[in-house]
């Protein structure tokens, strides 16, 4: 009987130790998933933290795709113009040209008396037709902005690139067929990058196959292909989507890169340069997605943009998230290849502007 009653007592304080075991493994694992969920708090990993309030027509801040101009002094009111495509829950109806402009690269808003968007395919909700990559460009000579995006038919296997023009930020005139594609098979122009120059539209594009092409052309006059621009990294990539700048370094590309298609939803953003468009440099990565953290551009890089100012690199880039929702960031600095983090909460930080200011004097003085 005593037996019976210490193999009770062993067995009573066996499950006691059980019972506590247990319970402070549940303790451990509820603060390891604190601690998870607050890493981002404890261990900041991010490249611009919040995205850019940049809202479309439709209600969203999902935009894509942008592409920033600079003038000199103010044009029209605004010294920043920028042309963007919403995609929200990747609604290709929704992706059709916006335009918003800035003083201050923060604070974007549509300017007065012009209504987004420049185009919308709203006759036909065909998900197989729509528009896409919009670019814009200063025409020096005429003191006008342009601004080109893609319409694509993937029923008729077209794809469009159209241009409206504006004097005044305000009145656009009606939308022209710059160049068209009847076989996308055959050929195709993804991403067009424009830049004028000397009397020149000088256009760089992707086409079938990933393969960067180069063309030129006069106004009212189609694009004429160049010459193929050979492009190289440290590993195997395929270029996707563009930007070119004419800079003191020569030209300078952006290049979102991914590398396959199952992950080009991962992708990242490279930079290189060329001082005669002929012979680029290999590319080299500058932003990559945090699929780490909880951050708003988790998931991978999309088409971005840049303008140089006095020294400052600024790099407007598009990204989504593990949940798919999208937007704009901004990131800058001297050293394209280390750009600063931005900190900055752009809808609730009423001194965003002068935070961000503050921020560019600092690097301009180191």
């Amino acid at each position: 009987m005593k037996e019976e009653k210490e193999i009770q007592k062993k067995k009573s304080f066996f499950n006691k130790k059980v019972i506590i075991a247990i319970f402070i493994v549940l303790i451990l694992a509820v603060g390891a998933v604190g601690v998870y969920k607050k890493r981002d708090v404890l261990f900041p990993d991010y490249n611009s933290k919040y995205k850019l309030e940049l809202m479309s027509v439709y209600g969203d801040n999902e935009a894509y795709h942008p592409k920033v101009v600079a003038f000199d002094e103010e044009w029209n009111h605004y010294r920043y113009w920028m042309s963007y495509t919403p995609y929200p829950d990747s609604d290709a109806s929704k992706e059709n040209p916006h335009i918003a402009a800035s003083n201050d690269l923060v604070h974007w808003e549509t300017p007065e008396g012009f209504q987004n968007p420049l185009d919308e395919n709203v006759t036909n909700k065909n998900p197989n037709q729509y528009n896409s990559d919009s670019h814009l460009v200063i025409n020096t000579d005429l003191n006008r902005l342009e601004c080109y995006w893609r319409y694509v038919d993937d029923d008729a296997n077209k794809a469009i690139v159209y241009r409206r023009c504006t004097t005044d930020g305000v009145h656009w005139t009606e939308k022209e067929v710059v160049i068209q594609s009847d076989n996308r098979k055959e050929k195709d122009f993804v991403s067009p990058a424009i830049i004028y120059e000397d009397g020149i539209y000088k256009v760089w594009y992707i086409d079938k196959g990933n393969i960067v092409k180069y063309a030129e052309a006069k106004d009212n006059e189609p694009w004429k292909d160049v010459k193929t621009i050979k492009m190289t990294y440290a590993e195997k990539l395929s270029s996707w989507h563009l930007d070119v700048i004419r800079t003191d370094l020569g030209y300078e590309m952006l290049m979102m890169a991914y590398t396959n298609i199952p992950e080009r939803g991962k992708a990242s953003l490279y930079h290189t340069t060329s001082e005669d468009n002929t012979t680029w440099k290999e590319c080299t990565k500058i932003i990559s997605p945090k699929p780490k953290t909880r951050q708003w551009d988790n998931r991978g890089i999309y088409r971005s943009c840049m303008i140089k100012q006095d020294g400052i690199y600024y790099v407007f880039y598009s990204a989504s998230n593990k949940k798919n929702i999208k937007g704009v960031g901004i990131m800058y600095g001297k050293d394209i290849n280390h750009l600063n983090k931005v900190n900055i909460d752009y809808k609730n930080d009423k001194k965003a502007a002068e935070k961000f200011q503050r921020l560019i004097e600092k690097e301009k003085a180191k």
